[in-house]
């Protein structure tokens, strides 16, 4: 089997697997092989280091490619576009890959305009350069990066931002247990605060957010018993809708017949009503549910 280099400077690029996502990689490979190559540039690892792993420990054969780039940064580039378009990643952790593009993308627009004649280029540059065999194309940095991401540049901002900024509990939490929007709005709540308290009040905070997701989790599961038992009890047992039963109910019941007719209408208002709300709002979801079947 063949022996590759490992550069920490590529492997270290990209968040490793969690157990569950190594663990089913292993399996895959176990039963099918190692189907994707490697790709390697002069012998050391540019993409598949797992599968090499998971290789080297099972004792799996596996196919290299060889690859050639311009230099390291052109290879780090080709990692992390190939991770974003195969891994299923939360939208802060793609968020964070793609923002190391940053520096990469924003040096390529600063050479096209350069090469386009930069702010001081000639009519002819300016012509979009018609004596180059291909015109040199403009790179809008924040459009490109959200593009790759697959998320507005807001939400990409607001992700550099809180990494930059905020206590690193903060931007752990955020993507995974707060939302991206809440975690920016909470740095910006920090920012106010003298440094050496900002770690404490994070801590809180991050607190209240998690006693009201479980205040929302208690509303949530009272809301669902109360209407469960509020349509469950218009299912009668048929059996005793019947004149029999009526006219024992009539003889022993202290209520009038009135009474009982009264209370029996405004049932059925109610449960119109909340039958025409189920309808409705089944509409409005088009069928997505937080429920799946087994």
């Amino acid at each position: 089997m063949d022996e590759l280099k490992i550069n920490p400077k590529f492997k270290d690029v990209i968040p490793p697997l969690s157990a569950e996502e190594y663990e089913n990689l292993r399996e895959s490979i176990k039963t099918e092989g190692c189907r994707d190559a490697i790709i390697v540039w002069d012998g050391v690892i540019i993409d598949g280091h797992n599968r090499y792993a998971v290789c080297r420990e099972l004792d799996i054969p596996f196919n290299t490619v060889e690859k050639t780039f311009a230099d390291e940064s052109v290879a780090i580039e080709y990692i992390l576009l190939n991770q974003l378009a195969r891994r299923n990643l939360f939208d802060v952790d793609r968020g964070r890959l793609t923002l190391l593009l940053k520096e990469t993308m924003a040096a390529r627009a600063l050479k096209n305009h350069s090469l386009n004649g930069g702010d001081k280029k000639s009519e002819i540059a300016k012509s979009a350069c018609p004596n180059l065999d291909t015109p040199i194309e403009k790179i809008d940095t924040k459009k490109e990066l959200a593009k790759i991401a697959g998320l507005s540049h807001g939400t990409l901002a607001k992700i550099e931002k809180v990494d930059r900024e905020a206590p690193a509990i903060l931007s752990q939490a955020m993507g995974k247990t707060i939302s991206i929007d809440r975690a920016a709005k909470l740095n910006d709540r920090l920012k106010e605060l003298p440094e050496g308290e900002r770690d404490a009040e994070a801590e809180a905070l991050l607190d209240a957010e998690f006693k009201k997701e479980e205040d929302t989790i208690d509303l949530e599961e009272r809301i669902m018993k109360k209407l469960h038992n509020i349509y469950a009890s218009a299912t009668l047992d048929y059996e005793y809708i019947c004149a029999d039963c009526v006219d024992v109910y009539i003889r022993c019941s202290p209520l009038s017949v009135e009474s009982i007719v009264g209370t029996i209408g405004d049932q059925i208002e109610w449960l119109e009503k909340l039958k025409a709300l189920f309808i409705a709002r089944d509409a409005e979801y088009m069928g997505e549910r937080l429920w799946k079947p087994c």
